[in-house]
C-alpha cells in the first residue's frame, strides 16, 4: 500500500469560471461566471514528472442571442493531464507546476432552466499552471492555479444555438492539498 500511494497527492479546491463571448454563424453566446469546485489526485513518478487526475463542477446560464431565455446547465469536467513540476524555491517554500492534457466536459442542462436541451459532451485541452505553498509540514499546504480549458462552444444539438466557434473557459482557483 505504502509503494501504491507513494508521491501521490490529493486536493479540493474551490475555483471561479470565467468564459468568453463567442460568436459565429449570426449566433452569439454570453455564458455567466460561475463558482465551482475541484477535486485533484496526482503521482508523480520522478521529481519533475507525474499525471494528474481532475473531476470538477460548476453551474452556469449559457446565454444565447437567437433564444429569449438562457440555457442553466450543470457541467462536470473530467480530464487527465502530464504534469510537470519545477524544483521548491529555496527561501519562498514554493514549488511551481505546470499541466497539459485532455478529457471531457459534460454539458448538463437543469430541468427547470435548461429550456428542454439534451446533455451534450465536449473534449477540452486543458492548460495549467501554479504552485504549491506547504504549511505545517511537506505533507500538507495551499495550491494556487490558474486553468484553461480550451473546447467547442455547445450548442446543446440543435441548429439554433450553433456558433461554430471554440471558446476558452479561465479557472482561476486555491485549494489545500495533502501529500502521501
Amino acid at each position: 500500500m505504502a509503494q501504491t500511494l507513494k508521491n501521490f497527492e490529493g486536493a479540493v479546491s474551490v475555483l471561479g469560471q470565467f468564459s468568453g463571448t463567442t460568436s459565429g454563424d449570426g449566433v452569439q453566446d454570453r455564458p455567466t461566471d460561475s463558482m465551482g469546485a475541484l477535486a485533484t489526485a496526482r503521482q508523480s513518478f520522478h521529481p519533475w514528472l507525474g499525471y494528474e487526475i481532475n473531476y470538477s463542477y460548476t453551474r452556469f446560464t449559457e446565454r444565447y442571442s437567437t433564444i429569449p431565455f438562457g440555457v442553466q446547465n450543470n457541467v462536470h469536467e473530467v480530464t487527465g493531464a502530464y504534469l510537470l513540476q519545477g524544483p521548491t524555491i529555496p527561501l519562498l517554500g514554493l514549488q511551481p507546476f505546470g499541466a497539459i492534457g485532455a478529457g471531457a466536459l459534460i454539458f448538463l442542462p437543469t430541468t427547470v432552466g435548461g429550456q428542454k436541451y439534451s446533455q451534450q459532451t465536449r473534449v477540452p485541452l486543458l492548460y495549467e499552471i501554479g504552485v504549491n505553498y506547504p504549511i505545517l509540514t511537506s505533507h500538507l499546504g495551499l495550491r494556487l492555479q490558474y486553468r484553461g480549458l480550451n473546447y467547442k462552444t455547445p450548442d446543446f444539438n440543435a441548429t439554433l444555438l450553433t456558433t461554430g466557434t471554440r471558446r476558452t473557459t479561465s479557472e482561476p482557483s486555491v485549494g489545500a492539498y495533502l501529500r502521501f
